[in-house]
């Protein structure tokens, strides 16, 4: 695939005198980002900027490029999203580790069992998509700062928030730069997969940003004619509307996309994926199996037509850039996709569990049960679920990844139906 970001290196740390000072505001290249790996002086890389923008991108391009040239001992990439403890985090670095760890540890132990295995080894750790606003976070998670070794490890950090990438005391800030028009045309056209002319310029609506870029291929990759085609490109010059901002354009285009879905079975098995965490991948198998249990996707037609029926869908919705395909058989929703078309998913009966620190469970369970039939209480850190709450009307909960869960009382389910 052609490259297509490039940064500016707005600020520089300079830690130790052998590291050449650069100017700020200086633009770099992307294979001048993959040359940021090697030198012992750079530890801690922030990518920060809007949501879209090819944050995420850029930060596995490097980490693969890092893999395939076995620059390192070791390799953690950690998804995070705003509602992702500090203690999730930690549990993720601390799983994807190539040493014993044991079970049920506390979060002091796990830390420092972190940091005696990271200390020892050069490594490479991605934190994406950090909304931490801690000092000193790093020492926190239990990670070392790469300065206090002698081996040249590596921390990339995605971050949207300023906040975020100030804790983490950078020696280098990137912030991708938008695409040029030819860019642009060049990475929609691989979308497609074919030439084209627009009657309207869609292409500087979309200010550059990949991800706009990305929904609008999705919308335009279906089209089975010339004439169905130029009819969708009048309707998203429409739908785009007056030039008012980037992340506006962004949101407009999401919404779009969602409604040029072929159909409302569709955008409801885009909506069900509001229910999984969105710090975590969610398994295609396990997603589709889901949609068969709920009826979304038909039960009476047996299984094995019905998980063909879901990998349909599931096709549908990745060469639409709704969703999209991340490593290991899992898919995730991009966090700006995601925040939009939660305000459909509200409508519509999914309802997602937003606070990963439940206090009370029964409460919030009974809370959101009034504005859902689908609830999801996935991946928490409550410890028990005791009374009857009510909550008659709800069809699905979903309790997957509780693992300090202990304890259910015989009479929760008492009130539902059956």
């Amino acid at each position: 695939m052609a490259s297509y970001c490039c940064f500016w290196r707005r600020r520089r740390t300079i830690r130790f005198p052998s590291v050449q000072i650069i100017n700020p505001g200086q633009p770099i290249s992307f294979q001048d980002m993959l040359g940021l790996l090697v030198p012992p002086g750079v530890g801690v890389i922030v990518i920060q900027g809007i949501g879209g923008s090819g944050k995420t991108w850029a930060a596995k391009a490097a980490y693969r490029a890092a893999r395939t040239s076995n620059l390192f001992q070791e390799y953690v990439w950690v998804p995070l999203s705003i509602n992702c403890s500090m203690r999730q985090c930690i549990n993720k670095i601390a799983a994807s580790l190539s040493c014993n760890k044991g079970d049920n540890l506390s979060i002091e132990r796990t830390k420092a069992i972190i940091k005696e295995y990271l200390t020892k080894r050069k490594f490479l750790l991605v934190l994406d998509n950090s909304y931490f606003t801690e000092e000193s976070i790093l020492e926190c998670l239990g990670v070392p700062r790469p300065q206090r070794q002698s081996f040249g490890s590596k921390i990339i950090v995605t971050t949207r928030s300023v906040r975020g990438e100030s804790i983490m005391e950078p020696d280098i800030v990137l912030t991708p730069l938008p695409l040029t028009y030819e860019e642009s045309y060049d990475l929609l056209r691989e979308k497609i997969g074919k030439d084209f002319c627009f009657a309207h310029d869609l292409i500087s609506y979309c200010y550059g940003m990949p991800l706009t870029i990305v929904l609008l291929a999705g919308v335009l990759c279906d089209a089975p004619t010339q004439e169905a085609f130029d009819e969708l490109v009048a309707k998203a010059h429409v739908a785009l509307g007056a030039h008012i901002s980037v992340f506006h354009t962004m949101e407009r285009m999401v919404k779009f996309g969602y409604h040029q879905l072929p159909s409302d079975n569709v955008r409801h098995c885009l909506l069900y994926c509001l229910l999984f965490p969105e710090h975590q991948g969610i398994a295609v198998k396990e997603l589709i199996w889901y949609w068969i249990m709920d009826g979304l996707v038909q039960k009476n037609i047996g299984f094995d037509e019905a998980n063909h029926i879901g990998k349909e869908i599931l096709d549908v919705l990745i060469n639409h850039g709704m969703v999209y395909l991340d490593d290991n058989g899992h898919i995730r929703m991009h966090d700006v996709v995601r925040e939009t078309v939660s305000r459909y998913g509200k409508d519509n009966g999914y309802k997602e569990q937003l606070d990963c620190h439940v206090r009370n469970p029964i409460i919030r369970l009974e809370h959101l049960a009034e504005y859902s039939r689908r609830v999801s209480l996935m991946d928490t850190e409550m410890e028990c679920l005791h009374g009857s709450p009510r909550c008659s009307f709800i069809s699905s909960l979903l309790l997957r990844g509780n693992y300090l869960l202990k304890a259910m009382s015989e009479g929760f389910f008492a009130t539902w139906n059956n």
